[in-house]
């Protein structure tokens, strides 16, 4: 298993590759190739699970020049652990079964293990998500980063280390429909798509201490406030919905866009910035809200769209990227990305049913925290990668 990110006890993807170690040391006996970064939380939990770490570095100098590299130096400097990694694997072909690259959830990096001749697997593979086009007046001064990470992403796919781990790599697990659209036909053929996220212990399904108010809907937003989560979408269908509230609970760079936005639009006190709140007190919000609004106009995935699943909080999401696999039309209301008018009219239409018709939202609910947790869990995840294993071996 090759993690680049990896820490039991860390956030996002270093808990991910973690989870996707432990997931496969269920069935198998796991070599773990990571930095030596989480090497104490690693050798705390690592014993008596089937799980050898392999704690490696890049050369120190290679280290003290990418550090002088600015944010393009990180990239390089995951580069760079890439084939280190492939080489102390070639060097012990014979050991190894499967090659696993699991974090960063990337394509950028390309997967230098997989032209050893062993079998591997690859992902899930994130990356290819783009803003739909159209929705550019909506990014404001984000727009030119959004194009010039799409001129970026482009020079990366064709970069013929990427080219080559597309073609060598047996198994390609992806993590949404847009980035699968993004890789080349030879490659699409052997991918999967595999959303990452994956509950915690503590995000089991439970019963909201809730009430529908009929005539009402209150909506709460979670997460980074940054100009691709597209608030302004909803802002302008609550403008449309009377009895519609929102409180908007992180931090981040569009904030201050979307205060004036809604003072524009008139919301007033209908909208509340609840900046970054304690654990505590985001699930009080979440027991007082009716729907989670996620209109992510770029995303692989949504770890606050899973949690309000978990805990039966309908979610209305775009149907785009992440946030499109991880919901179903049983489990929440998704909405067709087309152009800007249609989705803010869809996403009115959204709220007009939920508002008016609470007994639509307890069935979403029901069914959210059913899929949440029978789909998005490290038992789900083992099941799948015990199957892809088996089946590239065949």
């Amino acid at each position: 298993m090759l993690a680049y990110a990896c820490d039991p006890l860390g956030g996002g993807e270093h808990w991910l590759g973690w989870g996707w170690t432990q997931a496969a040391a269920q069935f198998c006996d796991v070599t773990l190739f990571t930095p030596a970064k989480a090497r104490a939380n690693i050798g705390q939990y690592a014993p008596g699970l089937d799980i050898t770490p392999r704690f490696v570095e890049i050369p120190r100098w290679l280290r003290w020049c990418s550090e002088r590299m600015g944010s393009a130096g990180l990239w390089w400097r995951k580069i760079a652990w890439s084939k280190c990694v492939a080489r102390e694997i070639a060097a012990e072909r014979a050991a190894f079964d499967i090659i696993h690259h699991t974090t960063f959830h990337t394509f950028r990096v390309p997967f230098y293990a997989a032209s050893i001749g062993i079998p591997s697997v690859w992902g899930p593979v994130a990356g290819g998500e783009r803003t739909p086009p159209g929705f550019e007046s909506f990014l404001g001064a984000s727009a030119a980063a959004e194009r010039k990470r799409e001129h970026q992403n482009a020079r990366w796919l064709r970069w013929h280390a990427v080219q080559r781990a597309l073609r060598d790599t047996n198994a390609i697990l992806v993590s949404n429909r847009t980035t699968l659209d993004f890789l080349p036909g030879f490659a699409q053929a052997k991918c999967m798509i595999v959303p990452p996220n994956t509950l915690r212990p503590d995000d089991k399904p439970r019963t909201r201490a809730h009430e529908s108010s009929h005539g009402q809907i209150r909506l709460i937003y979670a997460g980074n406030c940054v100009a691709t989560r597209c608030l302004p979408l909803v802002l302008r269908a609550m403008r449309e919905v009377t009895g519609t509230t929102l409180t908007i609970a992180g931090e981040g760079t569009a904030l201050d866009e979307w205060r004036k936005d809604a003072q524009q639009l008139g919301l007033g006190e209908r909208v509340t910035f609840a900046g970054n709140v304690s654990r505590e007190r985001l699930v009080q919000l979440y027991d007082e809200a009716d729907a989670l609004v996620f209109p992510a106009l770029r995303d692989s995935g949504g770890s606050a769209l899973l949690e309000a699943m978990s805990i039966g909080l309908p979610v209305i999401c775009l149907d785009w990227a992440g946030p499109g696999e991880m919901v179903d039309e049983a489990s929440g209301i998704k909405i067709p990305v087309r152009d800007p008018a249609q989705v803010i009219h869809d996403l009115t239409a959204a709220l007009q049913l939920l508002r008016d018709n609470p007994a639509t939202g307890e069935r979403l609910a029901s069914a959210a925290a059913r899929r949440a947790g029978s789909l998005f869990t490290w038992e789900a995840k083992r099941a799948l990668i015990e199957e892809t294993y088996h089946r590239i071996r065949e």
